[in-house]
Order: C-alpha cells, then sequence, then structure tokens
C-alpha cells in the first residue's frame, strides 16, 4: 500500500511538471527530454486457468504487482512503440490448508507435491514467484491533444528469479511464518498477450500466459501446470 501511494504521489507531480525552465540558458525542456520514457504500475487479481486440482485459489491474497520502465517510440501521430523492462511478483493464495514443496516420490523422482498442512490454526498459505519480463506493447491514441479513450495491445516475455511458499499459522497463542525459497519447478521462460484499454493515465488491463505456471512433467499428479491470468488496473506517470 505504502508502494502504490509512493507511486501515485510521484505520478502526480510529473504530470505537474510536463515542462522545466532552465532560467540559466532560457531553454524549455518538456518531460520528454527529461525522462524519456514511461514509468508504469499494475496492480491486479491472478489466477490460474486449468490448475492443478490442489490450487484452488482464494482471490484477495491472489494479486500480482509490476512496476515496468517503458520507452517511447512514436511511430506516427497516433500508434506508439512501448519496449520495456519489469519486475513482477504473482501471488496465489490457497483457498485450502495446503502448500507445496519439491521432493522425491515413491518412485524417486524429483516432483512438486501438494500436501495438506497440519498445524492447528492457519492464517494463510500462499505461493509467489517474482519474474524480469521484457514487455512489447503497441499503444493507439485516437486523439493524442486531448485525454481520451486509449487502446493497447502487446505482449511479454520473462523468466523467474525466485520463487516460495509462505505459511502463517497460530499454535499456542503464538503467531508463526514457515518460509522456503525454491525454484519449484516453475516454467524457465513465460510468454503471453497483454490489451488495455484506459483515459488518461489510468487502464484497466488484462495478461493470459500462453504456457502453464509449472513445467507440467514435474507435478506429481495427473494435472495440467495452470496457464496464469491477471486482470487489473494500470497507472502512466508520464
Amino acid at each position: 500500500m505504502l508502494l502504490l501511494v509512493t507511486f501515485i504521489f510521484s505520478s502526480s507531480t510529473i504530470f505537474a511538471q510536463d515542462m522545466r525552465i532552465d532560467k540559466d540558458k532560457n531553454i524549455i525542456n518538456t518531460r520528454d527530454e527529461i525522462i524519456p520514457g514511461y514509468f508504469i504500475m499494475d496492480f491486479g487479481v491472478s489466477s490460474l486457468l486449468d490448475a492443478p486440482d490442489p490450487m484452488d485459489l482464494k482471490v484477495w491474497g491472489s494479486w500480482s504487482i509490476n512496476l515496468s520502465y517503458m520507452a517511447n517510440i512514436d511511430l506516427g501521430t497516433n500508434v506508439k512503440f512501448l519496449p520495456g523492462v519489469s519486475l513482477a511478483v504473482d501471488n496465489y493464495m490457497f483457498k485450502d490448508d495446503v502448500s507445496l514443496f519439491r521432493g522425491q516420490n515413491v518412485l524417486g523422482e524429483d516432483k512438486i507435491q501438494f500436501y495438506e498442512l497440519q498445524q492447528d490454526e492457519i492464517r494463510k498459505s500462499k505461493f509467489s514467484v517474482t519474474y524480469v519480463d521484457i514487455p512489447l506493447e503497441f499503444h493507439y491514441i485516437p486523439n493524442p491533444t486531448q485525454k481520451g479513450l486509449r487502446f493497447a495491445l502487446g505482449g511479454k516475455f520473462g523468466i523467474p528469479v525466485s520463487a516460495a511458499t509462505k505459511i502463517r499459522y497460530k499454535n499456542d497463542g503464538a503467531n508463526f511464518i514457515d518460509k522456503t525459497k525454491n525454484n519449484f519447478f516453475v516454467s524457465k521462460i513465460r510468454y503471453g498477450a497483454l490489451a488495455r484499454i484506459g483515459y488518461g493515465s489510468f487502464y484497466l488491463f488484462g495478461y493470459y500466459g500462453f504456457n502453464s505456471l509449472f513445467q507440467k512433467d514435474k507435478l506429481d499428479c495427473d494435472c495440467n501446470g495452470g496457464s496464469p491470468i491477471t486482470i487489473g488496473i494500470t497507472l502512466f506517470a508520464f
């Protein structure tokens, strides 16, 4: 929440300073000359299509946050191409008292397995993945001189840099947190399509992952790896 407030404050400050006057040189610098691109924050809800059976997710808590810097390349009066780089965190909150671990099954195979938690009072159990992504987007602005509807289509591809499970529970009146870091056989690369529609600096967006969250052959169940989807809002700091 603090990060969100800071980003909004920074955005409003940048909006208010579209032009900077250099009194010594008597030069007016536009925003594009000061910062030749865009800072973007996506905040949304994460889910999985065709997810492994044990991964029944809560909407509240399954959130995604993405911070990006995008270059701005004009392709004409109404069209822009925005390549960039971003850091994203996707959280998946389990609805049931379950978690996952990496270990050998009865056949001695190294697999991802799901298990029921045995602690007395489970507060929450979630799985998180952090990615570095390369987004590529085309933006169409029907009327660049006014704040109106804007549209964007594109995609992104990236690699996971960390993954972790986190279990918060209570035992004998005391609170405990168990956190385990591992690669958990998350797919080594992710790629998918993204669409946005917005007004001014605020957008709605949707992302659909073309490949699964997990490497399918590494799950110790007859199930799919789950295709990630995210729906949320976007803030552009021009």
